[in-house]
């Protein structure tokens, strides 16, 4: 099989399998981005993301794009087609090609005045692309403020839409007993109001358990706020504030916490929430983060309802008298659950599944085989 991949650069939160999908004998997989890594990402510490097999095309001119898009017989996959210059030219070259397409999007169901307008123009969208594509693979899929009801209101055809994650690659972590005497919930993320650190600098203020500490990574516009709540709370000494590091360094903080927190508003995924995981640390998500559809009450964490302090507070009051987990196991599951290969394997399942001529496999609405399934579908 040939795979096509268009991206505006060389997302690390794909790449893992991505190349795991290259390493599938018979398979053979392009990867046609615009740049291999935006400057933003360059001067946070990202890597350049590692490839493997993959073919990689950067900045493909019009002939070799349209080569490309036309290859016979290939799955071309377009990640968004609105606001991504290369992934829609593609599309768009694709066109009366003998090809399959999918579209792979985040979900985009954020609450607030922006909503309706956006579901004006993902439906004009759903209705000039939708009888090309074969489906929709959604990333923050489930929900009553997931993916699913999201695009499926737009009238993209419900069947066709399917569970899918962003994929980090695993960092080696020695998982040795924590030497402290204090309970340590970490945020990792930037300092803005969606975000939504208010929330839980509310909920710890709460938290009855006052050998507990939050720690709090990250910049942005809001922390001037942040660290004036935090007095104006009296837990200013009991709160870290600590600014961007080197992704290991944050690793190795997550593998050090006792659980992670991502209270956001809304986040199409929120790819911490896979990073503390594959190093065995659980967490505590707003249902509004589209990496919530991985989170499984008591298992791996909690979820609680977003904007919600009060529901924060109970999740966290769970998690210290409750919560029992082996970090190295938890580690090794959810690594394997959340790599590359095993993403890689599902990706190609469904798709083909998508594309069989039996319209009654088509119809399989099945959450993705290892990712939880936590809200109901429209």
């Amino acid at each position: 099989m040939t795979y096509v991949f268009w991206h505006s650069y060389l997302m690390f939160h794909q790449a893992a399998y991505i190349r795991a999908l290259a390493e599938v004998p018979g398979n053979t997989v392009r990867w046609c981005v615009t740049e291999d890594l935006p400057a933003y990402y360059r001067e946070r510490g990202y890597p350049v993301p590692d490839t493997g097999k993959v073919l990689v095309h950067i900045a493909p001119t019009p002939e070799r794009t349209e080569e490309l898009a036309r290859l016979p017989g290939s799955v071309q996959v377009f990640f968004g087609l609105r606001g991504f210059a290369l992934p829609l030219t593609a599309f768009k070259a694709s066109l009366g090609a003998p090809v399959h397409r999918f579209l792979m999007t985040e979900n985009r169901y954020e609450p607030g005045a922006q909503l309706l307008p956006r579901w004006l123009v993902y439906t004009w969208d759903a209705l000039r692309y939708r009888r090309h594509l074969s489906g929709v693979f959604c990333i923050g899929h489930s929900g009553r403020y997931g993916g699913a009801r999201f695009f499926s209101a737009c009238g993209y055809p419900a069947e066709r839409i399917v569970p899918f994650v962003h994929v980090v690659d695993s960092l080696p972590v020695q998982h040795r007993p924590v030497q402290r005497d204090h309970k340590e919930i970490l945020y990792v993320g930037q300092l803005i109001v969606r975000k939504r650190v208010d929330l839980l600098l509310q909920a710890f203020s709460q938290l009855d358990l006052p050998t507990a500490r939050l720690r709090i990574i990250g910049k942005g516009d809001q922390e001037q706020h942040l660290l004036e709540l935090a007095h104006q709370l009296d837990i200013a000494e009991r709160v870290d504030f600590s600014p961007g590091m080197p992704n290991a360094d944050i690793v190795a903080a997550m593998a050090a916490a006792d659980v992670l927190v991502l209270p956001s508003r809304f986040d199409g995924w929120g790819a911490v929430v896979n990073e503390a995981l594959m190093v065995g640390t659980p967490v505590i998500s707003s249902d509004r983060c589209g990496a919530s559809d991985v989170i499984e009450n008591g298992r791996n964490g909690y979820v609680f309802e977003a904007g919600n302090a009060r529901a924060l507070l109970e999740c966290l009051e769970s998690f210290f008298r409750d919560f029992h987990w082996d970090r190295a196991a938890l580690a090794s599951a959810e690594a394997s659950r959340l790599g590359g290969p095993e993403v890689a394997a599902r990706f190609q399942l469904h798709a083909l599944r998508l594309l069989a001529p039996d319209p009654v496999a088509s119809r399989s609405t099945a959450p993705m085989e290892g990712v939880a399934h936590r809200g109901q579908q429209p």
